[in-house]
């Protein structure tokens, strides 16, 4: 825990001076307040906090008291209860953290809602140096005594049952708990709660939730104009084409899948529950639409579509989807049917752009959900395409947020034209391979099937070719430059489990080609896992954009048929360690989870030790992972 090594000094003292130097931004405004509640969060009381000039000289050495080093500095401040190892510090220290930890709620409340007048009172205070009582008297907490400097004080704290006071403080509902990071935490953008959601009238969240949204799943898959939705949602006004309260309610839920605050949980700590609320409040709202046409009912469908995805909902997300198309093709955003063409030709350039991104979301969804589905839906591509080859810097930079432990933000470049760009260009070569491998090909000799897949990987490859040569030397490309590489690798390997599970392909009947197809799927699935190690190095597991799943999901069938090589073993469990870290946030990774040990048994496969070890961690503690 960042805050834990940023308060604590050498030896046994706690300064706060030692916090600053650790936090690294002591000029910036607000950093007091921050340090402080960092600290309340840790249930660290303020009178381990001695401020000196010279800190390596005040070192108390312990028992028996005084010690030198603290006669020479002016007094010994030695106590046992200090010693979190004793039980009559664990005696102590059980009534002091329900206390602070209420205190803790209190003072975020205190400078959140309060009066200005209130809340200047309370940094003054806080800036003052002023002692913990001192604050209690400004904000909405029990004045309970902890006094912060006397060492006798601590010498005269009984047991438990002498302190009624703390216990007294009704105890905080682990769904409110506020962490630390929530505490430093600062949004990339800022969003009203109203007159967008009903679900919470917190500010604060929705500004999380957007903040999230817009870093870990919009640049992969773009259904909105980022640009043209933070310019209305900021207005509060309601607009059909760019901002309704159902398309921020599809935001929020798809963005609580990424978010670990409490507020997310439809269903206090359950992690299965993430955004349901937002989901059943857009359902509610699409239900009093009755099917109206409009860009902002499209591109919130679609994102309901995505959210029933993440709860392992296939044939409803499906569904859900289809209506998304519908309502696409209805609005004439497609070159078939024509019929909304004069409706689209009505609108300004700026929409029409807006139309155009939302379009080619769309397509690019549907052509990949019929891929990984084994679906036929063919549809016509979009009519216009949103920028031309050489307007693909937009100038919008990229933060991995949140990152609580680093000093300043992280940007870059988003890259969000390229990526649009490139994922269009794939997409156009893998649109018709669904109608291929499950409709045409079905009346097609093995051998004819076989050849027209490999005129599909030679544009594929010369698609890979395209992408820059500088990406593959930067160690921490954006997840949405790294998500084109694994977009690629993941087609071949879908395409090429076809073969290997078709009746008339085989070891035998066509040896050559057979290995071919496991060939070109093990490499691919191993430039998975390097890809996957670049993103787990560069950004942890804790944000992983859910488009990287499914590809996670193939490279460990590929890998299950190759356990007898050891880099697959290796590769193997890390992946396994991986979905097993995803399974806390995504309901899809624990059926994946799930299918994965159906087929280990049905095939009767032994896994290696490692592997057995990791997946019998379900259900407990990973956060080592993440």
């Amino acid at each position: 825990m960042f805050a834990m090594q940023a308060g604590k000094a050498k030896g046994n003292t706690w300064t706060l001076s030692s916090a600053y130097r650790q936090w690294g931004n002591i000029g910036r405004e607000g950093d007091t307040v921050c340090v402080l509640l960092c600290m309340l969060a840790l249930h660290l009381p303020i009178h381990l906090f001695r401020s000196s000039a010279n800190e390596e000289a005040s070192q108390c050495s312990g028992r028996p008291p005084p010690c030198k080093a603290c006669l020479n500095t002016g007094g010994c401040i030695f106590d046992e209860t200090l010693d979190l190892r004793r039980k009559v510090a664990a005696r102590r220290t059980q009534g002091e953290l329900e206390y602070y930890r209420g205190l803790l709620y209190s003072l975020l409340e205190t400078l959140r809602s309060s009066d200005e007048e209130k809340a200047r009172q309370m940094l003054e205070k806080i800036r003052g140096n002023a002692q913990l009582n001192d604050l209690v008297t400004v904000i909405d907490a029990p004045a309970t005594d902890f006094s912060d400097a006397s060492s006798e004080h601590s010498k005269s704290v009984g047991p438990a049952e002498d302190i009624p006071s703390q216990h007294e403080r009704p105890v905080v509902d682990a769904h409110l708990r506020i962490t630390v990071e929530k505490l430093c935490d600062s949004p990339l953008f800022q969003v009203s709660s109203r007159p967008w959601t009903v679900v919470t009238n917190d500010d604060h969240i929705v500004s999380h939730l957007i903040s999230l949204y817009f870093t870990w799943d919009h640049p992969l898959l773009q259904v909105v104009d980022q640009e043209l939705f933070l310019k209305h949602v900021a207005t509060k006004e309601t607009n059909p084409d760019c901002c309704t309260s159902l398309l921020v309610n599809s935001i929020l839920a798809v963005a609580s899948i990424y978010s670990d605050f409490p507020e997310v949980f439809a269903v206090p700590e359950d992690e299965t529950s993430r955004g349901q609320h937002f989901y059943a409040e857009a359902e509610r709202l699409w239900n009093a639409e009755e099917g109206h046409v409009s860009l902002a009912n499209i591109q919130a469908v679609a994102l309901m579509s995505r959210f029933l995805k993440f709860q392992g909902k296939d044939d409803l997300s499906w569904l859900m989807l289809r209506q998304a198309v519908q309502l696409a093709q209805d609005f004439g955003m497609f070159t078939s049917p024509r019929m909304g063409h004069r409706q689209w030709e009505k609108m300004s350039l700026r929409l029409q752009h807006a139309c155009a991104i939302t379009a080619w979301g769309l397509f690019i969804l549907n052509a990949q959900t019929s891929l990984h589905s084994r679906k036929v839906a063919e549809l016509k591509p979009p009519k216009h395409k949103p920028y031309t080859i050489t307007a693909l810097d937009d100038g919008v930079m990229w933060t991995p947020y949140p990152r609580f432990n680093q000093v300043g933000p992280v940007k870059q470049p988003a890259y969000l034209r390229f990526v649009m760009t490139k994922m269009i260009d794939l997409t156009e070569i893998v649109a018709d391979i669904p109608d291929l491998l499950f409709d045409k090909g079905l009346d097609m000799a093995i051998g004819e099937l076989w050849i027209a897949a490999n005129k599909k990987c030679v544009r594929l490859q010369r698609w890979l070719d395209s992408l820059p040569k500088d990406f593959e030397a930067d160690d921490e490309k954006p997840p949405q430059i790294l998500y084109l590489y694994i977009g690629y690798h993941h087609t071949i390997m879908v395409l090429f489990q076809y073969f290997l599970e078709h009746q008339h392909f085989g070891p035998t009947s066509h040896p050559s080609e057979f290995e071919q197809a496991r060939s070109n799927q093990l490499r691919s699935a191993k430039q998975v896992v390097h890809c996957l190690r670049s993103y787990h190095e560069a950004y942890g597991l804790r944000q992983i954009p859910r488009q990287i799943l499914e590809p996670t999901n193939s490279s460990l069938l590929v890998f299950l048929s190759a356990l007898n090589e050891d880099d697959s073993k290796d590769a193997f469990v890390e992946l396994c360690r991986f979905l097993v870290a995803f399974s806390k946030r995504f309901a899809l990774a624990e059926e994946m989870l799930r299918n994965l040990e159906n087929i280990v048994q049905s095939s009767r496969l032994t896994l290696p030790p490692e592997a057995v070890a990791v997946l019998d961690h379900r259900g407990q503690d990973t956060s080592q992972w993440l």
